[in-house]
């Protein structure tokens, strides 16, 4: 009687209103979000501190990336296991343990340790954050709900380094992890007060080994990537891991072929609109991970900028995502054109930011050239986020609808993985063809001088060569959107669909 009572209390104050709901989920996806980009600023303590170089700290933001993806498929099938509330607030207590080993670490592993224990949980609290919105507003409320979310989401990953910024230059980088701890205990607190747990119509089952041959092929994968270079590309040790990265991922395809209840369902990619939404959106998000990353860089590197100055001029673009809500209501069923219309345009106003960049001079901060494109960088943010859920509604068949969204997270954070290892790796590369090729410098230089300003001019080169090449691939993201009001003529009956056939019942 008195659990009643104080029910009937807080309900009364509000505090477990749908808009308690929204504020509480937003806090808690806070924590993953940010922490995708808060570490792409003062890498070089990073690596200082944990006594590695600038390119194995790749790890920290690749790799999270990674467990962020490999956690989102966990949400929905833990939800069978845990009762909403339970689960969001034991995920949150995962995230902040996982802060703490990272805040403590004093090298790679240890590190490593914490941020997968971060990516795994925060992959956990994005989709479920995305139910418990659904099932906390009336039909006529979610829309705007979700809106709201996206706005969240889009602010947290693009302030993510301003905040790592000001965190880096005032407190050490250390505290970029225990932000967290304040934040993760008031997210309890209101997950406590707020959240309420919803009835489930049946009990998924948990599909363990199919999660772990998606998790070995997705890791293998990123691990082929980001070692190359170090161990060579025709290495026998690169080989075997590109080999296990296929047996696991050939594993899955049988595995989930045959299992009712896949991690992520194959017969999704039978259609064809939805295979072209998918390669857009991993194009756009290795875009735009791979800016994210890589900007800050060229700011520290060439203008001297501190962490947290960096952080400010990424800032201005996730001012310019305020705009989410403005085109979120411009998206309705009688209105198919602003759909893959934003998806598309968003990405080539992504593209065009990133070849903005082309002609960034390395001498000289050029206040309108970098802050300008970044206007339009948040500006195609914007429409690419608003416009991928209604796209997925469009692209599948109703009882897809929650499945798909989910690996459509999925993908966004693969791409970002792959966003952020691959252009590191053009960066590495492209500088080394361009030394050879500069022009001598005046023969009054001496030639340690001339030697070390052509390494400066070929190194800014790579990195405007970078921003060109991230810009074609976002490009090429909007090419594949156009191409979805053509997909019943040209991708019917996709072979796979005729290979992956099944139920549409089975899929949850």
């Amino acid at each position: 009687m008195t659990r009643l009572r104080i029910r009937n209390l807080l309900s009364g104050f509000g505090l477990r209103s749908p808009g308690m709901v929204l504020f509480t989920v937003i806090l808690g996806t806070t924590l993953p979000l940010a922490d995708t980009t808060s570490m792409n600023v003062g890498r070089f303590f990073i690596a200082r501190a944990l006594d590695s170089s600038p390119d194995e700290t790749r790890w920290l933001t690749a790799g999270y990336s990674l467990f962020v993806a490999l956690g989102i498929p966990l949400s929905y099938r833990l939800r069978g296991l845990f009762e909403e509330r339970d689960l969001y607030s034991l995920a949150t207590s995962v995230f902040m343990a996982g802060s703490v080993v990272s805040m403590i670490a004093h090298f790679m592993p240890a590190m490593m340790v914490g941020r997968a224990l971060q990516g795994l949980s925060g992959g956990v609290l994005i989709p479920l954050s995305i139910a418990l919105i659904n099932e906390s507003f009336p039909p006529e409320r979610r829309a705007r709900a979700l809106a709201l979310f996206a706005v969240g989401n889009a602010l947290a990953v693009s302030i993510g380094p301003t905040i790592g910024g000001l965190l880096v230059d005032t407190l050490g980088w250390r505290w970029t992890m225990g932000i967290h701890l304040p934040v993760g205990f008031l997210t309890l607190l209101l997950a406590a007060i707020s959240l309420s747990n919803h009835p489930r119509s049946e009990k998924v089952p948990f599909d363990l080994f199919g999660w772990l041959l998606f998790s070995g092929a997705a890791f293998f994968a990123m691990d082929t990537l980001m070692e190359g270079e170090r161990f060579g590309w025709h290495s026998t040790t690169l080989f075997l891991m590109a080999f296990a990265c296929l047996l696991f991922f050939f594993s899955y395809c049988l595995h989930a072929a045959r299992h009712p209840r896949p991690i992520v369902p194959p017969e999704l990619f039978c259609h064809g609109g939805y295979l072209l939404l998918s390669a857009a959106n991993f194009l756009r998000s290795t875009a735009i991970f791979g800016r994210l990353y890589l900007l800050p860089l060229f700011l520290e590197i060439f203008y001297r900028f501190q962490s947290h100055q960096a952080g400010m001029v990424i800032f201005l673009g996730a001012i310019t995502e305020l705009l989410i809500p403005v085109f979120a209501f411009l998206i309705t069923p009688g209105r198919s054109f602003f759909t893959w219309g934003f998806m598309a345009s968003g990405s080539v106003l992504i593209a065009l930011a990133n070849v903005a960049y082309l002609t960034l001079p390395a001498n000289v901060y050029d206040l309108p050239l970098v802050l300008l494109p970044q206007t339009v960088f948040g500006i195609g943010v914007a429409l690419t986020q608003v416009a991928l859920a209604p796209l997925v509604v469009r692209t599948l068949p109703s009882s897809l609808h929650r499945v798909g969204l989910v690996v459509q997270l999925v993908i966004q954070f693969l791409g970002g993985m792959f966003g952020t290892v691959w252009a590191r790796h053009l960066v590495d590369n492209i500088a080394p063809a361009f030394h050879p090729v500069l022009p001598q410098t005046s023969g009054s230089l001496p030639p340690l001088a001339a030697g070390k300003m052509a390494a400066s001019l070929s190194q800014a080169f790579a990195y405007n060569e970078t921003f060109l090449i991230l810009g074609g691939v976002s490009l090429l993201a909007s090419l594949f959107i156009l191409l979805l009001p053509l997909k019943e003529r040209f991708l019917e009956g996709f072979p796979l669909q005729r290979f992956f056939r099944k139920s549409s019942g089975k899929v949850p």
